[in-house]
């Protein structure tokens, strides 16, 4: 915390260890999505969710059971970036991100399951 940054030094020195470099950052919040670990906490042990890896929760371990790559979670990651004010992000960069990620790298394919015969009367030959 950025307040008692001052207190931590001084402490740090009394104590002569090595001082490690640490940064202060915001919290990710993204939109229509609650981020609240308490909250979680309380969908996992209500038995709303099967746990914390499951697809429907903001976790890691559940965006990747619900398909995401780490790469795109990676991509994500370093577009919002690190701010020290609290911001809200759209899950829709979070969505294209991942769309991105899997153009590069999934195959398409296209079939036609029930296909109608067509005869063109007018055409000329």
């Amino acid at each position: 915390f950025d307040v008692h940054r001052m207190l931590y030094d001084w402490l740090i020195e009394k104590l002569e260890i090595f001082q490690s470099n640490q940064y202060e950052f915001a919290r990710l919040n993204l939109t229509y999505t609650v981020m609240s670990k308490r909250k979680l906490l309380q969908l996992v042990e209500e038995g709303y969710v099967s746990g914390w890896d499951d697809p429907r929760m903001p976790t890691i371990c559940g965006l990747r059971r619900r398909g995401y790559t780490p790469e795109s979670i990676r991509v994500f990651a370093e577009r919002v970036g690190v701010a020290k004010r609290d911001n809200v992000i759209d899950l829709s960069l979070l969505e294209f991100c991942l769309r991105e990620d899997l153009n590069k790298s999934a195959q398409r394919r296209m079939a036609v399951l029930n296909p109608l015969k067509v005869v063109i009367t007018n055409y000329p030959e």
